[in-house]
Formats: C-alpha cells, structure tokens, sequence
C-alpha cells in the first residue's frame, strides 16, 4: 500500500525499460526536465562515459529479485519494451510495487489501444491484458498509473508504405480518405510522458490525451501530389474501411496475427471513422506539449517527403545499374 507521503511527494527518481527509438525520446525528455534517470538493461552496458547524464543497470526481467534490487528508490517506472515483453510487464509491475515504486508508465503507445470500442480488437490483447492488471493494482492502493492516448506515431503516417506506394504512385483511399484522426511525433510523446510525471497529481491513475495535430489521409495525399510534382499521375485505388476490417478480420482469424495482417488492421479500423481516433478533448496543456500548427506539419512533410524521394531514386538507380551490368563469363 502506497503511504500517504510518498503519494505526494515529488517524482524526482525515474527508471527506464527499454532504450529503442522510443524510449531515446523519452530518455531525452526526462533528462531535459531534470529527472534522475536509471535505464533497465537485459545486457551489460560497457563502462560509462563519465558525462553521461544517466545511469545504466543491468536486470532479468523475469527475475523478481533482480528487478526489486534495481528499482530501489526509484519514484517512477517508464516502460518502452516491445510487443515481445509485453506480457512480461506483470512482472516488472509486481516488482515495482515490492520496490516501494510510486508510477508506472507501461509501454503503451499504440494507436487503438485506448480507443473505445477497440478493446475486442485483437491486436490490442496484450496491452489491454497489462491494463487491466495495473488498474487492478492502483485500485487496491498499490502503486498508481499513467496511461496515455498519443494515436499513430506521426513519423509512421507520413512514412510512404502507410500512406502510399512512392514507386508507383498508387493509394489504397479508404472511405476517400474523409476521416480525422490524432497523430503524435515520437519526441511530442517524450515531452508527455516528462510532463505528465513532472505534474504528477493531476496524471495519476488516468488516462493522457494528446496529439500534435489531426489528419486525414485525403490531406496527406494532398501533400504527396503537391510535392511530387504535377508530373506525377497517382493511382487512386477506393477502398470500403467497412469491407477491409472484416475481411482483415477473418485473415486473422484463419491464420493468426502475423506482421502483414497486423499492419492491414492498423490502417483499416485507423481509417475507418471508428474508435474515436480523432481526440475531441486532449490534455496537452496539462503536460504543457504545443500543438503543430498546419503550416508546421507541412514542413516537416515536405521535409521528409523529398527525403524519401530522393532515397527512391537513387535505390532506382543502383537497380538499373545492376540490370545494365554485363554478365560474368567464367575466364573473362
């Protein structure tokens, strides 16, 4: 049972799992807010760098008693794991709570897993297993929670397998491409989750709402034309989000999730017009995270979609290279 004082005290003394492209960002948020980081580690780290910011242990992660050492006087645990350890997380929780820990952030950043009426979607099983474990552990007066609602990563929205085929210019329109939803770039989640912590009261035991901006895929197309030029002709391929989702549906249920019916049930119930994906209320003044203005989303697009044009072209041309290369003869 969380004690009183500890329950108003500051968050000063913050433990990380995971150190990927998510976590980074987060790491580079808490620093920046002043925060005591110790970063979990499954391997050991070589020796530190005497100017790092931040301390690395390593840990078992299916080890109570590895974990209850390593989170001794922290005040707050921030989960980044993968989809692999995901259920793992009951563990880190139970150990957190015997450590005395105050907050648990789970890796929870997904796009529908804290949407209404998602919860049945089976991507979302394993996420919506650990909340309901952690909610049932803060309801008993053990630990708190902090969940959050960030929508698709904006880095993965303007990414061109999401939005579209660069290489033949062809769009799958989903419902043409009418219906909003919130989007949130990597480092806005960072500065959230350093927000949230650093008003901790007013986060506890709720979930986060925020995003840097709200789009449709018709928008986005917008742009991709705009920026490829008017010599491009994109093919526009209407698709039913209703006809997708069932049909993506009863792929999965036949074969299983794997990495292609995953990502097609992402983009279908994302597309949809279901699951509340554009946040009508949003808590980005609590964790004081601006929002992009439109003129702001467009430069980073811009940014990124000429990036990854110029990339195309050149991989193209390294393929035409490789096919106008002369065969090898044997003795030549």
């Amino acid at each position: 049972m969380l004690s009183r004082s500890s329950a108003m005290e500051a968050i000063t003394n913050v433990a990380l799992l995971g150190k990927g492209w998510l976590g980074s960002a987060i790491l580079e948020q808490l620093l920046n807010s002043g925060f005591r980081v110790t970063v979990l580690s499954r391997t050991a780290s070589p020796e530190e760098d005497p100017d790092t910011k931040f301390k690395t242990v390593q840990v078992d992660y299916s080890s109570i008693d590895s974990l209850v050492a390593a989170l001794k006087d922290q005040h707050a645990v921030v989960s980044t794991i993968g989809t692999s350890g995901i259920s793992a997380q009951k563990t880190v929780i139970d150990a957190s709570i015997q450590a005395g820990v105050r907050r648990f952030i789970p890796s929870d950043f997904g796009a529908l897993t804290t949407r209404p009426g998602a919860e049945s979607l089976p991507l979302n099983a394993l996420w919506i297993e650990i909340q309901t474990y952690l909610k049932g552990k803060a309801l008993a007066g053990e630990i708190e929670y902090t969940l959050f609602a960030v929508g698709p990563f904006l880095e993965f929205v303007m990414s061109m397998p999401f939005l579209a085929d660069l290489q033949t210019q062809e769009v799958n329109l989903y419902d043409n491409g009418q219906h909003p939803f919130s989007s949130t770039s990597v480092s806005s989640v960072g500065r959230a989750v350093s927000g949230a912590l650093m008003n901790a009261e007013a986060t506890k035991n709720r979930l986060v709402t925020v995003h840097d901006i709200v789009l449709t895929q018709s928008k986005l197309l917008s742009l991709a034309k705009k920026y490829s030029g008017p010599e491009t002709k994109w093919i526009i391929n209407p698709v039913s989000s209703v006809t997708e989702l069932e049909s993506t549906l009863e792929s999965v249920q036949n074969n299983g999730l794997n990495l292609f019916n995953t990502l097609a049930l992402l983009k279908a119930a994302l597309l949809s017009g279901n699951y509340q994906t554009k946040f009508e209320k949003v808590d980005n003044e609590l964790v004081k995270l601006p929002m992009m203005s439109e003129s702001q989303f467009e430069e980073k697009f811009a940014t990124g979609f000429k990036s990854m044009a110029a990339s195309m072209l050149e991989f193209q041309g390294k393929s035409d290279e490789l096919t106008e290369m002369p065969e090898s003869r044997e003795g030549s």
